[in-house]
């Protein structure tokens, strides 16, 4: 269940500079500060102490969101250095592997159909003797 911020903390939270934009939800961090957090992390820092070091109160955006939220920029950042394909690239892969399971499941169903109807037609001509 995700957290919902009361309209104090919304307010406290977008007097952050480091705060983009703030709803009920979510939090959108400014760019300076993701790539600031991540050249820190990157040298040692741990996430909770960027956080708290850029004026973030861990009571309202959560203990363990500094540690998520770190993996979430690292884990894009590697996508974006390595040439992974993002989820919209990917698509055309999925749905071509998709569709070739989805093939692969019909023609097993039609198997099997075939020789459950092979199996009942030996049935009634053995009661038809």
């Amino acid at each position: 269940m995700q957290r919902k911020f009361t309209s104090e903390e919304i307010e406290k939270l977008s007097q952050n500079k480091n705060v983009k934009r703030c709803g009920q939800s979510s939090v959108i961090y400014a760019k300076a500060f993701k790539e600031h957090a991540l050249k820190q992390y990157e040298k040692g820092m741990t996430a909770v102490g960027i956080f708290q070091a850029a004026g973030f109160d861990l009571s309202i955006i959560g203990k363990r969101a500094p540690n998520r939220i770190m993996n979430q920029w690292r884990n894009a950042l590697n996508v974006k250095k390595e040439g992974i394909p993002t989820a919209a690239e990917d698509i055309g892969k999925n749905k071509r592997s998709r569709n070739r399971r989805e093939l692969n499941d019909l023609r097993a169903r039609v198997a099997y159909l075939e020789a459950e109807n092979d199996f009942l037609a030996k049935l009634r001509a053995k009661k038809r003797r």
